[in-house]
């Protein structure tokens, strides 16, 4: 089946449409949200169909709870879990895992992981090519860029960042989109603005390390 614009659009706005559904963290006034970002990328879109090959980076899975979803498993960094009470939002959402280490913080950073509806697999390709337009359009991400792509468990995943405006709280996201058979899945980072790159890079490719398809 050929793959089309259509049904690869259905898979990112699912993802997408979390923005826009306040999903929560911690309790108390702490944010924590769902899907695309970050402040520091360039401030043009960008997208390729040629991106570099991908690559898998050299670094020890997180050592925190392992965590089990629809046909996956990861392990998240210490002091990050599944927050007990009900999150507003998350009825497409099949893992949400929060840091929860600090209460007081006024961002929980978060990780959630959606099924992508469409019936097959989609490329990388397909998700540079639409992935940047669809965040713009329908989440009102901004910074949304192509990076380079990565590895993960054993196959290859585009990775768009953006930045991330929702009720009054700003936030940078990294989103990746492993499949497995014909299911991609939407894994995306958020992450408190005053977050680095580097800080980042260290929590996503700890836990994109520990992946495992089940």
């Amino acid at each position: 089946m050929t793959r089309t614009k259509t049904t690869t659009s259905a898979a990112l706005l699912v993802s997408a449409a979390l923005l826009l559904a306040g999903c929560g963290g911690q309790p108390g006034d702490t944010a924590a949200s769902g899907d695309a970002g970050a402040s520091s990328a360039p401030s043009s879109s960008s997208s390729s169909s040629s991106a570099p090959a991908a690559s898998a980076p050299d670094v020890a899975p997180a050592s925190g709870e392992m965590i089990t979803g629809t046909g996956y498993s990861f392990s998240v960094p210490e002091g990050w879990a599944i927050p007990e009470q009900e999150l507003p939002g998350m009825e497409q959402v099949d893992v949400f895992v929060a840091d929860l280490s600090d209460p007081s913080a006024t961002f929980a950073d978060n990780v959630n992981v959606v099924l992508s509806p469409a019936p097959q697999a989609i490329s990388a390709d397909d998700v540079e090519k639409y992935g940047v337009e669809e965040l713009e359009g329908q989440a009102g991400a901004t910074d949304v860029t192509v990076q380079e792509r990565t590895s993960i468990a054993g196959g290859e995943s585009a990775h768009i960042t953006a930045s991330v405006t929702q009720q009054d709280v700003t936030y940078n996201v990294d989103q990746f989109y492993p499949s497995h058979d014909d299911q991609t899945y939407v894994v995306t980072f958020s992450f408190s603005p005053d977050v680095s790159e580097a800080d980042r890079a260290a929590v996503y490719d700890a836990v994109l390390a520990s992946w495992a398809w089940a």
